[in-house]
């Protein structure tokens, strides 16, 4: 595939890395993903309070990140051969993915705390104003306390991603910096999550209705790699977005 003009749009340069990454992207993340539908359907199926659920939720966030990071560096490897532009070395990479994966562990320690926070605050609010049994904002809060947590999860791995694609690229990169550079280019950063977000749920309710069909046994496992496809789905647009951020800084 040639490589588009300098002065394509950001969207084209996503969809023609996509096309020419996509699938390499797919098969390195392919185990992570798997892992994370199981972890997930293992979590939606357990009876247990939110604390207790706090070590499969981590064990998620690890496994899409590894997806990620793996397709990020697999796209910039693929970028920079199209584009003609250096690579640094294999030891700079792994000096500073480790790096950078302690610093995006302490920001999602900071974002599930903050979360847990948030659900202390709806368990004593529950329980002072005492609602109705047919009262439904306490469940719509802790809906919206768990839609903000996976969003923030969603960009500290989308800024990981840049961070390491930009290390890849030879420049000295940290999870601040590339912090900054996703809200300087917050337009571009919306688009890869909204992205990511709508290619995850529609391959999931696609592979759902699929899988559901072809009777392949018991429903478990069925509805683990429905969730699998959908986490796959989400991984791509987010490796090839923050390659392509990176590439323009």
């Amino acid at each position: 595939m040639t490589e588009p003009p300098a002065s394509s749009s950001f969207a084209a340069r996503c969809l023609h890395l996509a096309g020419d990454a996509g699938w390499r992207v797919a098969l390195h993340a392919l185990p992570y993903a798997v892992a994370c539908g199981v972890i997930t359907e293992g979590m939606l199926r357990l009876r247990l309070a939110v604390l207790w659920k706090l070590p499969l939720v981590t064990l998620t966030l690890a496994s899409l990140y590894l997806a990620v990071l793996l397709g990020t560096h697999v796209s910039t490897l693929r970028l920079a051969g199209r584009s003609g532009l250096v690579l640094a070395p294999t030891r700079h990479v792994l000096g500073t993915t480790a790096r950078i994966s302690g610093e995006s562990a302490v920001a999602a320690l900071v974002g599930l705390l903050a979360a847990l926070a948030l659900v202390g605050a709806l368990d004593i609010g529950i329980a002072m104003l005492a609602p109705a049994g047919g009262a439904r904002w306490p469940e719509t809060l802790l809906r919206a306390i768990a839609t903000l947590t996976a969003l923030a999860g969603l960009i500290v791995i989308l800024t990981a991603g840049t961070a390491l694609a930009a290390s890849t690229l030879g420049r000295v990169e940290n999870f601040a910096t590339a912090a900054r550079q996703l809200f300087r280019r917050s337009e571009r950063t919306t688009a890869v999550v909204c992205t990511a977000i709508f290619a995850g749920t529609a391959v999931a309710i696609v592979a759902t209705r699929l899988l559901g069909m072809a009777d392949l046994g018991p429903p478990i496992i069925a509805a683990a790699l429905a969730k699998a496809a959908g986490f796959l789905a989400l991984t791509i647009p987010l490796s090839v977005g923050a390659a392509v951020i990176a590439a323009e800084a």
